[in-house]
């Protein structure tokens, strides 16, 4: 019996909670690794603060990639990334990007141009203590064609 009014009170306050979403602050990076055929490993990494009162862990997670509205493929996060609480963290993450069909033909042709929209659509899973939440994640971001060719 004690254990269920524990249970209860534990889940209770973990429903009552507000969570605040992240706020990206900057320091943006973005670094090729790899290119093995259709694959592509690569870092990114931003200064992201994170105001609640608990550390957010961001789980193993798969997107879609969108390339200047293009659909080129699936991104996975590689590994687990750890959002200290009331903190700014520079975060690093790394990824492996698994190409379509004739991606990688056209990510050359983007390396030649300027800027292009780099969108990643999807859920991301993330978690407090025990408890884990998948919420939609949908990030655009302009980068310069160039960064793109691994130079």
């Amino acid at each position: 019996m004690k254990y269920i009014i524990v249970i209860g009170i534990v889940l209770g306050m973990a429903t009552s909670c507000t969570f605040y979403e992240p706020e990206m602050r900057g320091g943006e990076s973005f670094k090729m690794e790899k290119f093995d055929g259709n694959e592509i490993r690569f870092s990114a990494g931003a200064k992201v603060y994170n105001g609640n009162w608990f550390a957010v862990k961001l789980k193993k997670s798969t997107f879609d990639l969108y390339v200047d509205g293009d659909y080129m493929g699936k991104v996975h996060l590689l590994k687990k990334v750890k959002m200290k609480a009331k903190k700014e963290t520079d975060l690093q993450a790394n990824f492996l990007a698994e190409l379509e069909g004739n991606a990688l033909m056209k990510s050359l042709g983007l390396a030649m141009k300027g800027d292009v929209e780099v969108r990643m659509k999807g859920k991301i899973k993330g978690g407090v203590f025990i408890f884990s939440k998948k919420l939609d994640f949908d990030e655009k971001r302009t980068v310069n064609g160039r960064s793109l060719s691994g130079r």
